[in-house]
C-alpha cells in the first residue's frame, strides 16, 4: 500500500522479550510512540504504529479456536547465511540490522528452524500486515467458490455487489479485480493530498463522512480494457472484499476466523481493521497477528491449503493462485509492468518459475514467502525506510534464496 507514504504527507498538511538478542538495535517498543491514523507512517511513529495498529484504527477480532499447533523446533545457525548485493557479501545479521527487521522467522519441513525478535518485540506482538491482507482475501476467495457462495471468478462484479456498477469496476469480473487489471484509473502513488485516492482513504476512513466501500463509486475512469494490463490498484480488493462479505453474508473477519484462523492452529487472535467502527474490513491491509501465525498461515498454503488434518482452501485453488494465469502472459514473472522479476496472481507475487515461490507482502517490508520445493516458509515483519522499492524486495528475495540453498546443501550447524 504505497499509498500510505502521501497519506502521511496528508497528515502533515491537516495538521519485550526476544528470542534471540540482537546488537546495535537503540529504538525499542517501550520508548516507541504511536501514531494517529495520518502518521502511522511516518519514521518517528512507524514501530509503534506497527505492533499497536489496532489501537489506532478500529478492528474487529479474528478469533482463533481449538489446540495451538505446536511447530516442532529444530534450530540451525545461519549466521554463516550470505548474499552478494551492491558489490559486498552481506550476511544475514547485517541484513537485519540494516533493514530494520522487526521479527524473522524461517520454518523448514514444518518446523522453526531460526525465528528473531528484535526492538522490544515478542512472539505474542501483533504485527500489522499491511498489504499481505490481500493474499488473504485472494485465499478466502478460492473457499467461497468451493462454499457456493460464488459461481465464478468469470462472473462481472455486478452480480454479487450491484452498487459496483456505479464505478468503473462495474464492467470488470472479479478475475481483473484478483488480477490488479480491471483497467481503472487509480494511482496508487498519492502524489498529492487533494488527489482522489487521498481523500477517499481520509474521508473514508479517517473522517469517516462516508464509507469507504462508497468511495469505489468515485473512480470511474477507464484507462485500458478489462484484463489486459497489470495495473496495481488498492481499490480492487477493496471492492472483492465487499464481494466477499456480501456473497458469504459474513465479515471477512468472521469468514476468516471460521474457515482458517480458528482451524490452523493460532496461538493467538489476530484482528482486522475496519473503515470505522462495526464498519467493514479494508480488503486492502492491516491484519494484524503475531509472527508465528503468519508463519501457520504460510504452511497451510505450502501444505495445499490443508491443516490440522483438514483440507480449508481447496488444493485447486491454492495452485491457482500460486502459479501464473496462462492466459494472461503480462502477468508473468519478468514481465509485470513497474515490477522487476515477479508476476501476480490473486493477490499473491509470484517468483520466477525456477524457484516455484510465492510471496504475500506489505508496505515498508512486511512478507510471507512460501517455497514449494524446498518446503520453506520465511516471515518477516520490517520497518523499512523505504515503503515500495522494487530494489528492496529484490534485496529481501536475495536473502531468503540464500537462507533456502544453504538449508537445502545442509551447510548449517546447530
Amino acid at each position: 500500500m504505497r499509498y500510505w507514504s502521501v497519506i502521511c504527507a496528508v497528515g502533515s498538511l491537516l495538521l519485550a522479550a526476544a528470542v534471540q538478542a540482537e546488537e546495535g538495535v537503540t529504538q525499542t517498543l517501550a520508548d516507541a510512540p504511536l501514531g494517529g491514523p495520518l502518521e502511522v507512517l511516518q519514521a518517528p511513529y512507524r514501530l509503534g504504529s506497527f505492533t499497536h495498529f489496532a489501537q489506532i484504527m478500529p478492528a474487529r477480532p479474528i478469533a482463533r479456536g481449538g489446540p495451538v499447533a505446536e511447530l516442532p523446533r529444530s534450530p540451525q545457525d545461519l549466521s554463516g547465511v550470505s548474499y552478494q548485493w551492491g558489490g559486498e557479501q552481506v550476511t544475514l545479521g547485517q541484513h537485519l540490522e540494516r533493514n530494520k527487521i522487526m521479527a524473522y522467522l524461517v520454518i523448514k519441513d514444518g518446523a522453526i528452524v531460526y525465528e528473531t525478535y528484535r526492538y522490544g518485540t515478542r512472539d505474542s506482538t501483533p504485527f500489522v500486515s499491511w498489504s499481505m491482507a490481500k493474499s488473504v482475501v485472494g485465499t478466502l476467495t478460492g473457499i467461497a467458490i468451493a462454499d457456493g457462495k460464488i459461481d465464478s471468478i468469470d462472473d462481472r462484479t455486478t452480480r454479487y455487489v450491484p452498487e459496483l456498477g456505479e464505478s468503473g469496476y462495474g464492467a470488470n469480473s472479479l478475475r481483473d479485480l484478483l488480477q490488479m487489471s480491471s483497467g481503472v484509473k487509480f494511482i496508487e502513488d498519492y502524489a498529492a493530498a487533494s488527489s482522489l485516492e487521498a481523500r477517499a482513504w481520509v474521508e473514508g476512513n479517517i473522517t469517516r463522512s462516508v464509507r469507504y466501500a462508497d468511495t469505489i463509486a468515485w473512480f470511474k475512469e477507464r484507462i485500458h480494457p478489462p484484463g489486459r494490463r497489470f495495473y496495481y490498484s488498492s481499490m480492487e480488493p477493496v471492492a472483492m472484499g465487499w464481494i466477499l462479505q456480501r456473497s458469504t453474508g459474513e465479515n471477512l473477519a468472521d469468514y476468516l476466523s471460521n474457515k482458517i484462523w480458528s482451524k490452523i492452529g493460532a496461538e493467538h487472535d489476530a484482528s482486522w481493521a475496519l473503515d470505522r467502527p462495526g464498519g467493514l474490513e479494508i480488503g486492502s491491509c492491516c491484519i494484524n497477528a503475531s509472527l508465528r501465525d503468519y508463519g501457520r498461515f504460510g504452511l497451510m498454503v505450502l501444505n495445499g491449503g490443508r491443516a490440522g488434518g483438514q483440507q480449508l482452501v481447496p488444493e485447486k485453488w491454492v495452485r491457482e493462485m500460486t502459479h501464473p494465469d496462462p492466459s494472461r502472459a503480462f502477468l508473468q514473472p519478468g514481465k509485470l509492468e513497474g515490477k522487476p522479476e515477479f508476476g501476480y496472481q490473486h493477490y499473491w507475487w509470484l517468483w520466477p518459475a525456477v524457484d516455484n515461490a510465492v510471496m504475500a507482502r506489505g508496505v515498508h517490508g512486511q512478507g510471507i514467502t512460501v517455497d514449494f520445493d524446498d518446503r520453506v516458509v520465511i516471515v518477516q515483519t520490517a520497518n523499512w525506510d523505504r515503503a515500495d522499492d522494487p530494489q528492496d524486495w529484490l534485496e529481501a528475495a536475495a536473502l531468503q534464496r540464500a537462507i533456502i540453498a544453504t538449508l537445502r546443501s545442509g551447510e548449517v550447524t546447530l
